[in-house]
């Protein structure tokens, strides 16, 4: 079928030095407008003039014309504008949500921004609207993985007042931390926002789903996406960052919305029933204020049947899920982004290119990527640096080594020692990442994943050690069976690598390590190697208390990417006399909870899952510690040879 869609204007990808500068806190970050249209020839021009007349400019506008009849197609067709503009032009009108799921789409797909800046085309930003937002999002924390996710501008109406339709509230219980992060800023901690005028962190769209659900049509698609961003990240409203709406009346969504009312019926009882963008507090307070709204609108309308109507239909059809975006929008528009609210990973894995490139029957370029910060210990990273550089018998062409933070003399003799044999040529190449402060293993990695220069990256911690083989037996592997990711089996060794004290064996049946990935992590961050690109795109890591790489993992293996071990032992696992004991206790159990509350909420699994992981671990994290460990390791070792035994054959399953 064809695609019912036309480029009016086409727009490069930008180049490497145009990429994304997320990770860097010396650049200004890099915005993309998203406007999406209908009928609106009269009010878009007065849009598009205001993004291109502020104090700050994004670099590049995508607009999406929702198959308009009023000349707009016409208008974009012969625009000579300031701004780079890649515009849409759909055949049918699919809606608010439609159209911001295609523009946001191809922002990220086609303009690889740091921020993302959306607005429906009767909205004016004002000459602050987004240095204000800007400012206020760089501002919030050095750290970018801390900025806020949504900042939604203050929206007034042609009057200057403040627009009850697009004003959000202060959020409830959002604690003493937040208020004074939001404050600190001039701003105040929101829950949820309109598409008029919100930015948008690009990192948290591609961590969580990435787009709007398309069948919402309009209204409360910006609620349950804003939500969706909000929920694990912070939200702000900035009122020195001003934008105008230009709506007919000046109210709330209850003034005479017509068919429209059952819209709002049915997208909201899909956001309190079907989402997991709120917590059970917030559905109550949420749905309370909503069916108070509906019976004010019913009570207030003249023709009551037919809002009855509205309302039933709305009631009736909410009880169904809306259907996946890729099936909403088949033949009219290709989406590109991957996950659960994009389309499938494509069959062919990034990693299949090397093979088109005449790679397989030699092991290409590739990096490792190494974080360290000061509790390491100066010997351990000497090791881990020699076992990874020098000691394989296919050495990397780079390894990218992170500096989480400021690190003692000692182990800063240990990093210049070994750049200068890098520079003398005796190892290979060894990029330094420094960052000003300590940010976390998640957040360090991100920064690393950009300096790396080639597609391919394996993973190594700074206290383990890789085996000889370790990578010429890992990256062929990784290239030739098509996978995104690739893990190995692991020894635990004793802290001076003296004796191996257990085999982490590794899951290799394709099917039982997606089973597996439910209850467990089954695959091994210190072994692995991946994909860059496709990690990228999802938006790398998030910080989940000790479990960034599962819930990585998650994201990958539900956008459809394939993911493996080999059975082999490839890297030496260091155990310390403590490393048991810390998995037990309120404070890991704690940590359990924050966990399974991210799968769950990513829906990553479902909510009976939720309950046995929990109660599994309940149990794990209050036994003896030798009970805690001989299980750990028993369960380590029967899943994995339950999954050899199964499939007769090293790990040429996946997904």
């Amino acid at each position: 079928m064809a695609e019912k869609y036309s480029d009016v204007t086409a727009f490069a990808q930008p180049s490497s030095e145009q990429s994304s500068s997320h990770d860097s806190l010396n650049e200004y970050p890099r915005t993309v407008a998203v406007v999406v249209t209908y009928n609106r020839e009269d009010l878009l021009p007065r849009t598009l003039a205001g993004i291109a007349s502020g104090e700050r400019v994004p670099a590049a506008v995508v607009i999406v014309d929702n198959a308009s009849t009023d000349g707009t197609a016409e208008y974009l067709r012969t625009l000579d504008y300031e701004l780079p503009v890649d515009c849409i032009r759909l055949e049918s009108n699919m809606g608010g949500a439609g159209g911001f799921a295609v523009g946001i789409d191809r922002a990220l797909e086609r303009h690889n921004p740091d921020l993302v800046w959306v607005m429906d085309d009767d909205t004016e930003p004002t000459e602050n609207t987004l240095s204000e937002a800007v400012a206020a999002w760089l501002n919030y924390s050095p750290v970018p993985s801390q900025r806020p996710a949504v900042v939604a501008s203050r929206v007034v109406w042609t009057n200057g007042e403040d627009h009850p339709m697009n004003t959000p509230r202060t959020m409830f219980a959002a604690g003493e931390q937040r208020h004074a992060r939001a404050q600190a800023v001039g701003a105040r901690p929101i829950r949820s926002a309109s598409f008029v005028s919100i930015l948008m962190d690009a990192q948290a769209i591609r961590r969580n789903g990435g787009l709007p659900i398309a069948e919402f049509f309009i209204w409360n698609d910006d609620f349950e996406f804003s939500t969706r961003l909000i929920h694990h990240r912070d939200g702000i409203a900035v009122p020195s960052s001003v934008a105008k709406h230009h709506t007919k009346t000046f109210g709330t969504t209850n003034a005479n919305p017509g068919p429209r009312f059952y819209n709002d019926v049915r997208n909201k009882l899909w956001v309190f029933t079907r989402s997991r963008t709120l917590n059970p507090l917030e559905k109550l307070l949420y749905g309370g204020s909503s069916a108070r709204l509906w019976i004010s609108t019913v009570l207030r309308t003249d023709d009551r049947r037919t809002y009855l109507g509205y309302f039933l239909n709305g009631v009736r059809d909410g009880l169904r899920a809306p259907r996946p975006n890729a099936q909403v929008l088949e033949g009219i528009y290709p989406l590109t982004f991957p996950g659960r609210y994009g389309v499938p990973a494509s069959a062919e894995s990034p990693a299949d290119s090397e093979k088109a490139r005449g790679c397989v029957s030699s092991v290409p370029d590739f990096s490792v990527l190494m974080s360290v910060y000061a509790k390491e210990n100066p010997a351990y990273l000497d090791q881990a640096l020699e076992s990874n550089l020098l000691n394989q018998t296919v050495r990397p062409s780079e390894l990218v080594l992170v500096k989480d933070g400021p690190l003692t003399p000692e182990l800063d003799a240990v990093v210049d020692r070994w750049v200068q044999r890098a520079e003398n040529l005796d190892c290979p190449p060894i990029q330094v990442v420094e960052l000003a402060q300590n940010v976390g293993l998640a957040e360090a990695l991100n920064a690393g994943l950009q300096a790396c220069s080639y597609e391919l990256v394996a993973r190594a911690d700074s206290d383990d050690l890789s085996e000889p083989t370790r990578f010429a037996r890992l990256i062929p592997a990784l290239v030739q069976g098509g996978y995104t990711v690739l893990g190995s089996a692991m020894l635990e060794v004793n802290e001076s690598n003296t004796a191996v004290e257990s085999t982490r064996e590794a899951i290799v049946e394709s099917e039982r390590l997606l089973r597996a990935m439910d209850s467990r992590n089954p695959i091994y961050h210190p072994s692995v190697a991946f994909v860059k690109s496709a990690v990228q795109q999802l938006g790398g890591y998030e910080f989940v208390p000790g479990a960034e790489d599962w819930w990585l993992w998650m994201r990958l293996r539900d956008a459809g990417y394939r993911l493996g071990n080999i059975p082999e032992a490839l890297v030496r696992y260091r155990v310390g006399a403590g490393a048991y004991t810390k998995r037990g206790g309120v404070d890991a159990w704690l940590q359990d909870v924050a966990i399974q509350r991210r799968l769950y909420t990513g829906h990553g699994i479902s909510k009976l899952q939720w309950a046995q992981n929990m109660a599994v671990r309940s149990v794990y994290r209050f036994v003896p510690e030798q009970a805690r460990r001989l299980a750990f390791r028993a369960l380590s070792s029967l899943t994995a040879r339950a999954s050899s035994r199964s499939s007769g054959t090293a790990s040429e399953g996946g997904m």
